[in-house]
């Protein structure tokens, strides 16, 4: 009905390419569906399929993401025997030190 009508009247443009032919075939919705060529996985392939899959994933995951290089080692200083021979002098506390006494008063204390 759009063919007859006049472009101005809402028909169809001019520049609008013709009508096929012949219909296209419509699908036929009660049809049987075809058979699976190949059967469909037991649990053994299934479980096979899913450890190929996340294997394949985790390789691919860590060649997009390297692990960063370890840090270079840090060569140690070399000891003198006159470092080593050295002894160490032990800091002892002031003597007022020991005789300070805790404060008594709760306030004190919570601060």
């Amino acid at each position: 009905m759009g063919d007859v009508m006049p472009e101005a009247a809402g028909g169809l443009p001019a520049s609008a390419p013709a009508r096929p032919a012949d219909a296209l075939p419509t699908p036929n919705v009660y049809d049987v569906r075809p058979t699976r060529e190949a059967p469909p996985l037991d649990t053994a392939g299934q479980k096979k399929l899913e450890s190929d899959l996340t294997s394949l994933r985790e390789s691919q995951k860590a060649r997009a993401n390297p692990p960063p290089p370890p840090p270079p080692a840090a060569k140690k200083p070399v000891a003198t025997k006159a470092a080593a021979t050295k002894p160490v002098a032990k800091k002892t506390p002031p003597a007022d030190a020991a005789a300070k006494k805790p404060p008594t008063d709760q306030k004190q204390q919570a601060n």
